[in-house]
């Protein structure tokens, strides 16, 4: 271990070439070489999915619609015997078994021997390019009573060992682990079980979701370097397949709520609005949104979906409550005009009108609105 502090000025860091290496991919924008996280509820079929996987990485086949690299497959089934481990890889109907895949039913504890057994073992069979340890459970040394505060640390510690492990060797190592009983729709990452060091280590983290008993699910996609995207899949015959592929456009899509593109519609037709965030849902008859939520998906949004299409928005605190005001500002009007203050209001019957038409816009309208607002998204 290097004790000295290195240093790099700079100037010479901005200017200096640095040969830039492209991270493999073992599986298509899914599992690059280093650490993934695999997380699922109990009973999810998740060891169907990294089973399916590593079957089809070692023949170089498509996984879910995605191409894989083709290479050697460890995969150690560690809460499988191996008859049970056999029955399961007969029930996946495959031709005839990969001759690059191998399987473990046991090893040594992280932190104990198993990265030195792995490294020799994986000496041994140059080919391997791809790790799958079902489960990390299985692989952790017992604890008795770790603090939440000891529990990010141990956490951290143990999937830097792995992560170090994979990138020293040029390799992918993709755990499976368990999530939490909450769902969190908004950030699936806050699914994983264990604290914040189990999402900060890996490169790529897959979630799996999926009720039990149920045929459908879902898996998502979040990682450092690799585009966010969610599938649609659907268990039959002990593998699941893909039914649909959404992008990570279309995910920042579905996040924008409608009520937005209503009320920037109210706006572009009045020129001018203000009021408090209460009185803006009133304008728009919007009931399901609260005013603390609106007043965060416009600072979420507010690029998107109102200052590409020239609408500027200012807010002010007087004694007792936060006021917006929304101002339309074409660039097209604007030109060749002195810096003039407009401030005209619109009759109480137009205003009821645009209102009125702002509820009720149509699914078409919306569409447009949506896909213009997910054009602005890729072109940023």
């Amino acid at each position: 271990m290097n004790n000295r502090i290195e240093t790099i000025s700079a100037e010479e860091l901005y200017y200096t070439p640095i040969p830039q290496k492209e991270t493999e991919m073992i599986v298509e924008d899914m599992i690059p070489q280093g650490l993934t996280i695999l997380a699922g509820p109990p009973k999810s079929c998740k060891s169907w999915l990294v089973l399916d996987m590593g079957i089809c990485v070692s023949a170089g086949a498509q996984f879910l619609g995605k191409s894989t690299l083709g290479c050697g497959v460890l995969y150690f089934a560690l809460e499988d015997t191996r008859s049970r481990l056999q029955s399961r890889f007969h029930s996946i109907d495959v031709d005839e078994p990969p001759a690059s895949m191998h399987f473990a039913t046991g090893c040594p504890p992280l932190g104990g021997a198993l990265l030195k057994e792995l490294d020799e073992w994986i000496r041994g069979h140059p080919d391997i390019r791809l790790v799958i340890i079902d489960t990390l459970q299985k692989i952790r040394k017992a604890d008795k009573g770790t603090s939440g505060i000891n529990q990010y640390g141990k956490d951290t510690d143990e999937l830097s060992m792995l992560k170090d492990f994979a990138d020293r060797k040029h390799i992918a190592i993709v755990v499976v682990h368990h999530v939490t009983k909450r769902i969190d729709p908004s950030d699936p990452v806050n699914d994983i079980r264990g604290s914040a060091g189990m999402s900060a280590i890996p490169d790529s983290i897959l979630i799996l979701r999926k009720e039990r008993m149920q045929k459908a699910g879902e898996l998502l996609c979040v990682s450092r370097d690799l585009p966010q995207w969610k599938m649609t899949l659907h268990f039959e015959r002990c593998r699941w397949y893909l039914k649909d592929l959404i992008t990570e456009e279309e995910i920042i899509k579905e996040k924008i709520p409608e009520v937005l593109f209503r009320i920037s519609d109210m706006i572009k037709r009045r020129g001018r609005w203000e009021g408090t965030m209460t009185k803006l849902l009133e304008e728009v008859h919007e009931s399901e949104m609260n005013p603390t939520v609106l007043s965060r998906k416009l600072a979420e949004f507010g690029y998107e979906v109102f200052l590409m299409e020239d609408i500027r928005i200012d807010h002010y605190r007087t004694s007792s409550e936060r006021k917006y005001i929304f101002t339309h500002e074409p660039e097209e009007e604007n030109q060749g005009k002195e810096n003039n203050v407009h401030d005209d209001e619109t009759s109480k019957n137009e205003e009821a009108s645009s209102a009125s038409q702002a509820s009720q816009m149509s699914p078409d309208e919306l569409q447009k609105r949506v896909q213009k607002a997910r054009e602005t998204i890729l072109r940023a």
